[in-house]
């Protein structure tokens, strides 16, 4: 995970980055992204939206569906072929001065939890404008 900015005005839009690489030597069937949605931000879910549109066709890195809560989204890819990755942007808007850290993001498979990898947290602040 990475942000193309970590100090931000309220109302400000960040992107985030989420890529997620295939290291296994097979395919990686039924992956789960965890993304942790920092506190005080909405995340965009068109981006997610036209992200699914985008892979809607693909046999690897297919976007299945999203879920979103007030703290993470979690994303269903149908499989991530061996050495592939998966890019994906969605912008995050600052409702209100803070200073926190994100929540913990991470990827696994469904039906084998201990083959993932989390991503450490980032430290982001609001100002008030």
């Amino acid at each position: 995970m990475t942000y193309d900015r970590t100090r931000l005005s309220q109302d400000d839009i960040a992107t985030a980055t989420a890529t997620v690489k295939n290291n296994l030597p097979k395919s990686a069937n039924m992956v789960m992204v965890d993304l942790g949605i920092p506190p005080g931000f909405d995340l965009l879910s068109e981006d997610l939206q036209a992200f699914q549109e985008k892979t809607a066709a693909q046999k690897s890195g297919r976007l299945e569906k999203f879920s979103q809560t007030a703290t993470q989204a979690i994303l269903y890819f149908n499989a991530i072929a061996p050495g592939e990755t998966v890019t994906l942007r969605f912008r995050l808007r600052a409702k209100y001065p803070i200073r926190a850290r994100t929540f913990q993001s991470r990827v696994y498979e469904y039906y084998d939890p201990a083959v993932g990898s989390i991503a450490r947290p980032v430290q982001l602040e609001v100002a008030k404008r």
